[in-house]
């Protein structure tokens, strides 16, 4: 006879905390089976859909009608509150992910600015700034400095500067400064 078999480890039995609270994904999952199931005109479709909704339904511990009766629940009573319903000065207030009002106010909010603008350009309030920055008188010139035409004919003369310099220099255009040069030579 053979000894006894003697286990050195005790076998686990895996016991898995079952879930009754269907995700949002596996509520709609769930419904579009039963839907499936009930508007099929195929047997075979309509009895692997059946077949689904009841594995999805024992995922979670339920029997098919109370998987139906937890969907129906669900579906009637939105979003259950978090928050106790006295608390009406609360910090946090939950909003939809798009609040359309939020929206709304910000382009209300730009439209009177805009005619806010409007309006006291039409009053005549940007025309100062523009006074102000742009006077009537000529500027004045400081009378020390050397007429540019000059200054650049005697820097072609007595120095070797590249053109682009002897044009940032007076401040005349590069063009005109190579119109310059180019008569000095003829003359010479």
């Amino acid at each position: 006879m053979d000894p006894p078999l003697v286990l050195l480890y005790p076998v686990q039995q895996r016991s898995r905390k079952i879930s009754t609270v269907f995700s949002s994904a596996e509520r709609e999952r769930f419904r579009n089976l039963l839907e499936l199931a009930k508007s099929s005109k195929f047997d075979g479709e309509r009895a692997n859909a059946m077949a689904a909704a009841k594995r999805l339904a024992a995922k979670h511990g339920l029997t098919l009608e109370e998987a139906a009766r937890f969907q129906d629940h669900s579906s009637q009573g939105g979003v259950p509150r978090t928050w106790p319903a006295s608390d009406t000065g609360a910090f946090h207030v939950r909003r939809p992910a798009h609040d359309v009002s939020f929206d709304t106010q910000v382009a209300d909010e730009k439209t009177r600015w805009e005619e806010a603008v409007e309006k006291a350009r039409q009053r005549g309030l940007d025309k100062r700034k523009k006074s102000r920055a742009e006077p009537d008188r000529p500027k004045r010139f400081n009378r020390s400095r050397r007429d540019p035409t000059a200054h650049a004919t005697v820097l072609l003369k007595e120095t070797r500067l590249p053109i682009q310099e002897i044009a940032d220099i007076t401040g005349l255009d590069i063009y005109a400064v190579v119109g310059m040069k180019l008569k000095m030579r003829r003359a010479a």
